[in-house]
């Protein structure tokens, strides 16, 4: 019966009208396939024939033999994020305050460590903290700047105290605040921090998915992306060195669609390998930005309702003006989901 009346309203229609049909139904379908589609992290097959091989790998073919250089030996600290390093720094000499936001795991505190190191071998004095209550990151300041935690008397300081004498400090010192995990403090400690930095102290907060407001909201700020293939790989073979394992190619790449661009889950992935943990799937999600495509499906459902109010199609006309609304209810949902910085964890 629904074949028959499904015949019937088909034979209804001119030519000009089918064709419309099927074109709408072919993009709706292609989008609804590309949706349901995670993203793979390598672009293509041949940038995983010429991905850099694993050390044991490179021992059996001669013409990467001597590409070795480029992956540090284990133990060894290779910073990937230089360019960030560099914008850190200086604006943290130039007295001023940035932001480094990114998902769990994608090197924030690593990036933090080497700024600190930078700044502290040319003899900057840097305080780096992280969550805790906020008397205990007052005295953790203070510990780290030599400030004094007691009064004449004996007495341990207030806090009000504490951020008195650490804001007298910083006034007449050349001082760096750095403070992992920004988004974790109390409110009433970001909104001193907020304070400090009206008074022009050069902090450096990190944080993941700040919320926009207190100090997060006029700070400049640094968003980490993902790391590029060539990174994840070196990171992962590293730590399949560390880790006394050998992995071939095909390994390495199903581990590296695992962590996507992230180095923690790139190191997980390689240990989750180590202690012969079978996973199916990705550690991640991320997905094919398709709001273009729903978009032109929308576009071709009010072009077939003024087809068929052109060509008296009431069918057709009924039924892309239905499609037309679902389809921008539905490009207004994709518009309001998280980015997907915001939706890899």
């Amino acid at each position: 019966m629904v074949a028959t009346g499904a015949i019937v309203v088909v034979n209804g229609l001119n030519p000009l009208s089918l064709m419309a049909l099927a074109m709408g139904g072919a993009l709706a379908q292609l989008a609804v396939g590309i949706a349901m589609l995670p993203k793979l992290s390598s672009k293509n097959a041949q940038n995983r024939l010429n991905a850099p091989l694993p050390l044991t790998a490179r021992a059996e073919h001669p013409a990467t033999a001597n590409s070795t250089d480029d992956i540090p030996t284990p133990g060894d600290f290779k910073i990937y994020r230089q360019a960030e390093l560099n914008r850190t720094t200086a604006s943290l000499k130039a007295n001023g305050a940035i932001l480094i936001a990114g998902e769990d795991g994608s090197g924030k505190s690593v990036l933090a460590g080497a700024v600190v190191e930078n700044l502290q071998d040319e003899g900057f004095m840097v305080a780096f903290i992280e969550p805790a209550t906020p008397k205990q990151m007052l005295l953790e300041i203070a510990h780290q700047f030599d400030i004094p935690t007691e009064d004449l008397e004996g007495k341990s300081l207030t806090a009000d105290k504490l951020k008195r004498a650490i804001a007298d400090f910083l006034e007449s010192n050349t001082a760096f605040l750095v403070l992992d995990d920004a988004h974790a403090c109390d409110a009433k400690f970001r909104m001193w921090l907020k304070q400090l930095k009206r008074n022009g102290v050069p902090m450096l907060l990190l944080a993941t998915d700040p919320p926009r407001s207190d100090v997060f909201i006029n700070v400049p700020r640094i968003e980490l992306k993902p790391l590029p293939e060539h990174a994840i790989r070196e990171i992962m073979v590293q730590t399949a060195i560390e880790r006394g394992i050998e992995l071939k190619p095909s390994e390495l790449s199903k581990l590296q669609e695992r962590a996507g661009g992230n180095p923690m889950l790139a190191a997980r992935a390689v240990d989750e390998e180590y202690l012969g943990l079978e996973l199916e799937g990705a550690d991640h999600r991320r997905y094919f930005d398709i709001t273009p495509l729903i978009l032109l499906v929308g576009v071709v459902f009010v072009v077939m309702r003024f087809i068929g109010l052109g060509t008296s199609d009431q069918a057709l006309y009924i039924f892309g003006g239905i499609a037309a609304a679902i389809f921008l209810g539905l490009s207004r949902l994709l518009y309001n989901l998280p980015r997907e910085s915001q939706r890899i964890r």
